[in-house]
């Protein structure tokens, strides 16, 4: 890889390996696979390969062999991009990010495991380790998506477009909007785990766990989600959909209406998830929506960022 072109087509790919690497994650989790390999990390039962006797140990498995490629997936990004790129550059800063966040997962994926936070463990702990691990993994996919952007063509053409002069200011509340949606991306991981331990039967069965005197705490919890996305998801699609219509700038402006439209499409999908009684391949899909959301949104902020200067 010899050209910042080249790179660019890499990041790209990177980013597609992260969302796969990030569901497969998911799976092991909503499959109760997350003791497939014991009590051992990295090895799978204290073996380099393992002999699988239950499917479980193969889930498990096989994602800690993609995270491991992973790993060093992002290493040769690093080492390739000292070598494009100057110190002081964006697009640095964003790849000793991905560096940076793919080692804390790897701390927290193996938190999860020695301290037998898997399974049908219920514990606070689990909890709130899972909540990091949510918060971890969107920096991750986040900074990637921030390699493939500032090593593009958009930042030069926001730098020579002649309406690159926004009259349109960054509002002075817009990290609380990324804020925001990582309160409800964590409230999603809570009701995600709820529901891979407490499924429901009906969606009037589940309300009525949620509501009951004695119900757990993830029951209770897991309402939070879908008032939150409600909320926050619903006014901020509003919102951007909004400040389009005064947006000067095109690639800003377009960049604006897709946060409303991802928006839009992750309330809708998440209701329908809801309804459905959240089935495994919709759970999955909710979390991949999550992540584009993050991104989208994440993408706006910085080319509005860019278009500013």
């Amino acid at each position: 890889m010899k050209t910042k072109s080249a790179l660019h087509r890499f990041a790209q790919f990177l980013l597609i390996y992260t969302l796969l690497v990030i569901l497969w994650g998911a799976w092991v989790r909503i499959s109760h696979s997350g003791d497939g390999c014991g009590d051992t990390w990295p090895l799978c039962n204290g073996k380099i390969i393992p002999e699988a006797e239950h499917k479980k140990t193969w889930v498990e498995f096989s994602h800690r062999l993609t995270s491991g490629l992973f790993g060093l997936l992002v290493i040769y990004l690093f080492w390739i991009g000292r070598k494009l790129y100057e110190k002081q550059e964006p697009v640095r800063k964003a790849i000793l990010a991905t560096l940076i966040f793919t080692i804390t997962e790897a701390l927290l994926g193996a938190k999860l495991v020695l301290f037998g936070l898997v399974g049908s463990n219920d514990s606070p702990f689990r909890l709130f380790v899972m909540g990091l691990h949510q918060v971890n993994s969107l920096l991750l996919s986040g900074s990637v998506a921030l390699v493939v952007l500032y090593s593009s063509d958009l930042p030069n053409l926001l730098k020579n477009a002649a309406n690159s002069k926004e009259k349109v200011p960054m509002p002075k509340w817009a990290v609380s909007f990324l804020i925001l949606f990582v309160v409800i991306a964590v409230t999603g991981a809570f009701a995600s785990l709820s529901t891979t331990l407490f499924p429901s039967t009906s969606l009037f069965e589940g309300i009525t766990q949620d509501f009951a005197p004695d119900a757990h705490y993830l029951l209770r919890l897991r309402i939070s989600h879908p008032i939150l996305a409600t909320l926050i998801g619903g006014s901020l699609a509003l919102y951007f959909w909004l400040r389009s219509q005064v947006e000067q700038n095109e690639i800003v402006k377009k960049a604006t209406l897709q946060v409303t439209m991802i928006f839009v499409i992750g309330v809708v999908f998440g209701y329908i998830t809801l309804f459905s009684l959240a089935p495994i391949w919709m759970k999955v899909a909710h979390l991949l929506i999550a992540h584009v959301i993050w991104i989208t949104l994440l993408r706006w902020y910085s080319l509005k960022k860019l278009a500013l200067k």
